[in-house]
């Protein structure tokens, strides 16, 4: 998946009530120990670090889940690529997620 992809994805109304209901389902409790500013996109990522799949049901990686975790936040940042709290986020979850995943 590009980014563009991605950012395509999140312009769906459904995509993100799909989203959102899902992690309600999984009790996510969102963007863990950290603020709530991409709150949809922590969920996004707790459904694919429990499930081991997107919340189109298609199979992902770990490492992918938190390249979409980077993108989000990417996307609703105003920095854009640069925004330090997507890289902040992504460097968290890619060296202490380990343990969380259950994909």
């Amino acid at each position: 998946m590009t980014f563009d992809e991605y950012c395509e994805m999140w312009s769906e109304p459904e995509y993100v009530i799909h989203v959102r209901t899902f992690a309600q389902k999984l009790k996510s409790d969102g963007c863990t120990g950290v603020p709530e500013f991409y709150r949809d996109g922590c969920l996004e990522h707790d459904v694919s670090y429990r499930t081991g799949r997107d919340p189109k049901d298609k199979k992902i990686t770990r490492r992918e889940a938190d390249k979409r975790l980077r993108w989000y936040v990417r996307m609703n940042s105003p920095f854009g690529a640069y925004s330090p709290l997507g890289w902040w986020r992504w460097a968290g979850v890619r060296i202490a997620g380990f343990w969380s995943w259950q994909g």
